[in-house]
């Protein structure tokens, strides 16, 4: 007796998942020894009491075209296949062998290798979309039409567009700063891209920033939720006094910068490294803005919130409680952008320091390591017309040279540094004939100068060290003026030993 028809079942027919119920649909579909591949299971499922002898050759042949075929449509680039449950059979089945068996699986990995060929790298790229939350534009879109008639006075409305102004661009960076984690910070260590050291100087202490300003956005979106429709908020005063107080590690990340920015332009001589950034720059999801931009966007951050406090200040009625609490928080976030100056004038200052050159060793000056601010800097012209580049530092003056040392920018330290405690500085008159004639005069006008205008004179005047002075000239009058006040700051404390033009 013939056995009962078996319905044919091709391997291009099955579904990317396996369910129980597809399986209970094909009764005789038994699951072959684990020896077998999950290609040459699923062949088998035409045939689950083997090939027949009387047509091996030719059910085999078949059945060969078939794995061919389905290596070819079962592409893992293309196809997740996952078995995720297990076939449960019947006990009562006798074609079952043991209760419960499961597959191997098939998996496509997600998982970059240490470093993409150029073409993979643009198709992964390519793939990812901006997933940049769109908010609406102004505040009134977000509510209804229904809502607005009569509900809201017109300084009203101007208040709580200020305070959407505020939840808005906060969305907007939280979004960025979790693009630069997902994209540049743990791939670019995943990829080997770059050393684990120099990871730290780029990114710093990114996540902790990250973290700050999810809180800061949690506890918006809430005042948003208990507000009037969900859309407004009625007091926002507390919420940033409050979150002001924990903006500590946005100092060390601004001071970072400046190390940041010089280890990402070195780094990007690595070829790799170059077309990774560069094929993130073209994607859509960077929005064609560089990783250094993204880097710099808390720091621009920061500096707006006292401007966005008093703009909402400005807007709220004086018996509304935010009003005084308003004025108290833009004085704490004041105070925050004060030591974030502070601390980012050290990182600068100690960078340039650490980049001077010295010809000589009496050049050297305890002054210049004792400094910890740049207060001016600049290019001016010597008496002979060649270019320096000047540093005032808070405790001493340094004229230097610019130099290239192994692709990183170096300045050459230029005759002898004076220390401020004993720096004059002499606000030269325009055509003043003291040095109007002779070579200095003539220097500057052969190289494009103006003769003797916008001169300043500095000299020192320590006994123990032989007396020099240097004649320089700006660029303008308001590169001169910026010198002569930067002078003074430092000046009037030792204004009794130098005698000092008044500006």
């Amino acid at each position: 007796m013939d056995s009962p028809s078996v319905p044919s079942l091709d391997v291009r027919d099955i579904d990317v998942r396996l369910t129980p119920r597809a399986v209970k649909s094909c009764p005789r579909l038994v699951p072959p020894a684990p020896s077998h591949s999950v290609l040459e299971q699923m062949s088998l499922c035409n045939f689950p009491g083997g090939v027949p002898e009387s047509e091996e050759g030719g059910e085999r042949e078949g059945v060969m075209r078939t794995r061919k075929r389905s290596r070819e449509d079962l592409d893992t680039q293309s196809v997740d296949l996952h078995f995720t449950r297990s076939f449960s059979f019947s006990r009562d089945s006798p074609l079952s062998p043991t209760p419960k068996y499961r597959p191997p699986s098939i998996a496509r990995t997600t998982t970059l290798p240490k470093y993409c060929p150029p073409s993979t790298l643009t198709k992964t790229l390519r793939r990812r979309k901006s997933n940049k939350r769109q908010l609406p534009a102004n505040w009134v879109d977000c509510v209804r039409k229904e809502d607005m008639d009569g509900k809201y006075s017109r300084e009203e409305v101007k208040r709580q567009e200020a305070l959407y102004s505020i939840f808005k661009t906060e969305a907007e960076l939280v979004e960025d700063l979790r693009m630069i984690i997902n994209i540049f910070y743990h791939p670019l260590l995943r990829l080997n891209l770059i050393s684990e050291e120099d990871h730290c100087k780029i990114f710093g202490n990114i996540q902790i920033i990250l973290t700050l300003h999810e809180d800061l956005m949690t506890k918006l979106e809430e005042l948003r939720s208990t507000g009037c429709h969900g859309e407004c908020i009625d007091s926002i005063g507390d919420t940033l006094l409050q979150w002001s107080s924990t903006l500590s590690p946005y100092a060390d990340y601004c001071a970072n910068l400046v190390t940041a920015k010089q280890t990402l332009e070195a780094k990007r001589q690595d070829p790799p490294l170059e077309d990774f950034l560069q094929r993130c720059l073209d994607s859509e999801f960077s929005r064609k803005i560089d990783l250094w931009t993204f880097l710099d966007g808390p720091r621009s951050r920061i500096m707006k919130y006292p401007i966005l406090l008093k703009e909402v200040r400005k807007k709220t009625p004086s018996a509304h409680k935010d009003y005084s609490i308003l004025d108290e928080a833009t004085v704490r976030f004041e105070e925050v952008l004060k030591e974030i100056d502070r601390r980012t004038g050290v990182a600068k200052c100690l960078d340039v320091v650490s980049r001077l050159e010295y010809i000589h060793d009496d050049q050297r000056c305890q002054a210049i390591d004792d400094s910890t601010q740049i207060l001016c800097s600049g290019v001016l012209r010597n008496k002979s017309g060649s270019k320096l580049h000047v540093f005032l530092l808070d405790e001493a003056l340094v004229l230097t040279r610019p130099s290239t040392r192994s692709s990183a920018l170096a300045y050459q330290v230029y005759r002898q540094p004076i220390p401020v405690a004993s720096l004059e500085v002499e606000d030269v008159a325009d055509g003043d004939t003291k040095i109007s004639s002779g070579s200095f005069r003539g220097t500057l006008r052969a190289s494009g100068g103006s003769g003797s205008k916008n001169l300043i004179k500095v000299s020192c005047r320590d006994p123990t060290v032989s007396r020099h002075s240097h004649t320089l000239q700006a660029n303008g009058d308001f590169d001169k003026k910026a010198w002569l006040d930067a002078f003074q700051q430092i000046l009037p404390n030792i204004i009794r030993h130098n005698k000092v033009t008044t500006v």
